[in-house]
């Protein structure tokens, strides 16, 4: 870019000194912060451009999100006709296009990855910023296991992609997010437009592209192997072109719940098949003593040449050594005009053995390696990753110049000279007397000590006969506000005590835990139970996806199994339902997730939205338990789906 490169200053503070990659419309450079004497990160565009003002608009308003999964924006700004936007420094950090150019990632890994990225495009979501421009560049992972999205919104400005509503901005993400989670399965990129465009196929990123299929690409299961069964799915229903999938990350984030918070200790691929050390790694054979003699007859030539086509020769090319190797044999093994026939004789003997157990080792080699080239895609990535450690380690022994030596000629060539006794663990001489000063500081540490534990002996003696009485026992339970008549119960000369008929209103009662309740199935999304009684009315527990208000005819309603903090004979219970649905409540002392038998009826209301309460018709026994019985799903986030959905529930 003109104006920009090594030892260029912009800003008066920013020193560039090194281009890490390249765009349509931007450099990312790194550059010395003279200001902070720190390192950070310039993304650099002309500022005449046509991407220039929004770049710099959207950089300025990413700034603003706190989150530690998103890259932070430190300054912005344009100097000598170069717009810059200042990142900070991401040291250690791999992106995931690196990370995937051994094959793919464990399927927690994958899971950990996307959602942590997903829970972070959600929060900026909220703030009206998306990325837009995802890809396997975009995600990195730090040193320590850390997830960082980068170029949020700025990406999409710089790519004049940012045309697009609230709502198509977020199925965008999630659609991105999606096809990162597909690479990581299969480290392979899948380059197909979804919804009609509105997510374009995109430009390669440095993977290979994923087989495409009609009306989409290959599934990851068909792909690798091991990949969970959620995540098949929901690759398949998002890259299919049938607008179905994740409406949002957040969306994502709650369909791909719970995943671990560490990294794993080896990003091993389970999906793909890799080959082990011993199958990519020959054995290196050494002659032993006298094979010098030995490897002048043929029957020892052939099983060494049949040997090295079988260990060191890669792929495809053992059959060529096996065969050229059988041929010189042959041609060695034709007796000669003027050769004793009983010499001749001893020859083939001694060669025949030899020669047929490396013919037979040799055409093991042969079957296993065109048993290597038939196969799945799963097969043809693990055969090239492979050849690439193949190259590596080929590679790394060219380099070695030492010498190849038995281990037992290197025992009999080993000076026979005796070890030095080893130095005793502790010193014989007496140790020196400390120093002043180390005198003085133990003085004082000891000193400190006996102060603090004679402080503590003084409190505890002074506290000694002045709790007599009961101790107080704390509960964790709600407390009740002081009603009027505990109020007037304090003395007063102008206030009389009331009558005992004064009712106390009842306040509400605390909900320890709970669970998914489904007569038909024993359980449903149990995880977001417990978003109906945290107190916040933003999230709620949701069901499954239905294709009818009446659960697809397959079942007669699902809901939510409450456990209260005490038996408690309910009065009302208070719902917020954020859609309009039949609901039915239920009290009972059994915690069945699949059975409503003994369960005493508190109330039911049809089509309630809203914050509506239900009542008991009379009074009820105790019960140590609740059911929100939801027998009419409301309509979901999108056309023609239903869910089950609750945001709050408080019980009296």
């Amino acid at each position: 870019m003109q104006g920009v490169g090594p030892g260029s200053v912009l800003g008066g503070r920013y020193a560039v000194t090194l281009r890490t990659s390249e765009g349509t419309h931007h450099e990312r450079w790194r550059a010395n912060d003279h200001t902070l004497e720190r390192e950070v990160v310039l993304v650099c565009f002309p500022a005449r451009s046509s991407v220039a003002a929004p770049a710099l608009d959207a950089a300025r308003r990413a700034a603003g999100i706190e989150d530690s999964r998103l890259v932070r924006v430190l300054d912005v700004g344009s100097d000598q006709g170069v717009g810059f936007i200042v990142e900070e420094p991401l040291t250690g950090a791999v992106p995931l296009s690196h990370l995937l150019q051994g094959g793919g990632l464990s399927p927690d890994e994958v899971r950990r990855l996307t959602g942590e990225a997903a829970t972070a495009l959600d929060k900026a979501g909220h703030r009206g910023l998306h990325h837009l421009a995802l890809s396997p560049s975009s995600v990195l992972r730090m040193p320590d296991g850390e997830v960082k999205v980068r170029g949020l919104a700025t990406e999409a400005a710089l790519t004049d992609a940012d045309r697009l509503s609230d709502e198509q901005a977020s199925r965008a993400d999630a659609v991105g997010l999606v096809k990162i989670a597909y690479a990581g399965l299969t480290g392979r990129w899948p380059m197909v437009a979804v919804d009609g465009g509105l997510v374009p196929a995109g430009a390669p990123v440095g993977l290979e592209p994923a087989p495409t299929i009609v009306g989409g690409v290959a599934a990851p299961s068909e792909i690798a192997v091991g990949v969970p069964n959620d995540l098949d799915l929901i690759c398949r229903m998002t890259l299919s072109g049938a607008r179905r999938g994740p409406v949002s990350p957040g969306d994502l984030a709650l369909q791909i719940a719970p995943w671990p918070s560490e990294p794993p200790a080896s990003d091993g691929a389970t999906g793909i098949g890799l080959r082990s050390r011993e199958e990519l790694e020959p054995t290196r054979v050494l002659p032993a003593v006298g094979a010098s003699a030995a490897a002048g007859a043929p029957g020892a030539s052939l099983h060494a040449d049949a040997a090295d086509g079988l260990q060191g020769d890669p792929p495809g090319q053992s059959e060529t050594s096996f065969f050229d190797s059988l041929s010189e044999a042959r041609s060695g093994q034709s007796v000669g005009p003027g050769d004793e026939p009983s010499r001749g004789a001893g020859d083939a003997s001694e060669r025949i053995p030899g020669a047929l157990a490396a013919a037979g080792a040799a055409a093991a080699g042969v079957a296993g390696s065109i048993g290597d080239k038939v196969g799945s895609f799963a097969r043809a990535a693990a055969d090239k990753a492979a050849a690439r450690a193949a190259e590596r380690r080929s590679a790394h022994d060219d380099d070695f110049d030492g010498e190849e030596i038995a281990l037992a000629d290197a025992l009999e060539e080993a000076p026979t000279t005796s070890l030095e006794p080893p130095l005793p663990v502790f010193g014989r001489e007496v140790p020196e007397a400390p120093s002043g000063a180390q005198s003085r500081i133990a003085l004082a540490i000891v000193g400190v000590l006996v102060l603090v534990a004679l402080v503590i002996g003084i409190n505890n003696v002074a506290k000694i006969g002045q709790h007599d009485g009961p101790a107080v026992a704390v509960t964790v339970t709600k407390t009740r506000p002081p009603s009027t008549s505990q109020q007037q119960q304090q003395p007063s000369t102008s206030t009389q005590a009331p009558s005992p008929t004064t009712q106390t209103p009842a306040g509400p009662v605390e909900i320890t835990g709970g669970k998914g309740f489904d007569p038909q199935d024993g359980n449903e999304a149990d995880q977001n139970v417990k978003n109906v009684y945290d107190g916040s009315d933003d999230d709620g527990w949701r069901s499954r996806w239905y294709g009818t208000p009446s659960y697809n005819g397959d079942k007669d309603g699902v809901g939510v199994l409450l456990e209260l903090s005490a038996p408690t004979a309910v009065k009302e219970v208070e719902l917020d339902l954020p859609a309009a649905q039949n609901v039915t409540v239920y009290a009972t002392n059994s915690d069945s997730t699949d059975s409503l038998d003994g369960a005493q009826k508190v109330g039911s209301m049809k089509n309630a939205e809203g914050r509506v309460t239900i009542k008991a018709d009379g009074t009820l026994e105790p019960a140590s338990r609740i059911i929100v019985f939801i027998t009419k799903a409301g309509q979901a986030e999108s056309d023609g789906r239903y869910r089950a959905q609750i945001n709050e529930v408080t019980v009296r």
